[in-house]
């Protein structure tokens, strides 16, 4: 694991020392670099490209690499959270990914306007990318629960996607955000069309599948995995709206490849956002190291938004302008609790 360096060359003229003094200088800076060696990890170097191995999203090295970061809403949308002062919030708040979301089957989504959601994506790509950051590009399935209802229409986004952004390491591939009301051999069937696809313009891109029920339900995936190198499964969480992530831990402790792509803070029964339940959910995900989206940077008035709703800025964030729900994303940008 990386720590500090201490840099000897910075020390002038020890030679020129007497030996006691030499000597005793010496004893304390390698006391230091022990010291320092065995600390925990400051090192906030890029990763570089990422690969899976052993169920674990790794860089080349295989260095385990967690990424921590926000989705946006739809960018059709919210076109004014999908760009470097958001995506700068979400840097300097500790977080090192965004998910760009573009809804596919819905008004003013892919289907009704391919040129400008194609345009609004590549803006958002560039300026994550100027920041140092992972970026996700999300084919946000969800009204249009089969994903092999639109199926060409996502072979050649991914294919003018891909071709794009072929030498771009720091670039990820959601294929199907939420399929639903279909089962996992639909979305085998799907993703057997799309991964090639993009397999052809990058051989090593990492690809994020979804899985049935709103990416809930991993089981048929883990008992009938897709034969790929480089995939992480999607799994989507609210607290409030559902309880046990029993799932999921099954999936840790079995190696299974899988990144919660999508999770948020819902309400509970008595109205108000599952705050406690949402904490303890984040603590989970950056204890087990799994990567993780928050939904959403956005001031849509609902539970799950990262900003209040009476917000109207669109730069220059402050801790002041989150949402309740929002400080806990924060918090757990920043790895805590």
């Amino acid at each position: 694991m990386s720590c500090y360096n201490v840099d000897f060359l910075g020390h002038k003229s020890l030679h020129k020392m007497a030996k006691p003094i030499q000597i005793r200088c010496l004893l304390v800076l390698m006391t230091v670099f022990f010291i320092l060696a065995g600390c925990k990890s400051t090192d906030t170097r890029d990763p570089g490209a990422l690969t899976v191995r052993d169920g674990r999203l790794t860089d080349l090295a295989g260095n385990p690499v967690q990424l921590r970061g926000m989705s946006t809403h739809g960018i059709a949308w919210f076109p004014q959270f999908a760009g470097t002062e958001a995506f700068s919030f979400v840097k300097k708040s500790g977080g090192n990914t965004v998910r760009i979301a573009m809804y596919t089957d819905t008004e003013n989504g892919y289907l009704a306007d391919p040129e400008r959601n194609s345009q609004l994506v590549r803006q958002a790509v560039s300026e994550a990318l100027e920041l140092g950051l992972y970026v996700i590009i999300d084919w946000h399935i969800l009204s249009d629960g089969n994903p092999m209802d639109h199926v060409t229409e996502a072979a050649d986004f991914f294919r003018k996607t891909a071709g794009e952004y072929r030498r771009e390491p720091h670039v990820l591939y959601e294929i199907a955000n939420e399929p639903n009301g279909v089962g996992w051999d639909v979305i085998t069937e799907y993703a057997d069309k799309i991964i090639p696809v993009i397999r052809k313009e990058n051989p090593a891109a990492v690809v994020i599948v979804g899985t049935p029920e709103y990416s809930s339900v991993l089981d048929n995936a883990m008992r009938k995995p897709l034969p790929y190198e480089n995939i992480l499964y999607a799994y989507h969480f609210y607290t409030g709206e559902k309880i046990s992530y029993r799932e999921l831990n099954k999936a840790v402790e079995e190696h299974f490849p899988v990144m919660v792509s999508e999770w948020g803070i819902g309400l509970d029964r008595d109205g108000t956002p599952a705050i406690e339940a949402g904490r303890s959910f984040a603590s989970y995900l950056n204890g087990q190291e799994l990567s993780w989206c928050a939904w959403s940077f956005c001031n849509k008035d609902e539970s799950y938004s990262l900003l209040r709703p009476d917000c109207d800025k669109t730069e220059s964030f402050t801790a002041d302008d989150l949402s309740e729900v929002g400080r806990v994303y924060a918090e757990a940008m920043r790895g805590e609790p």
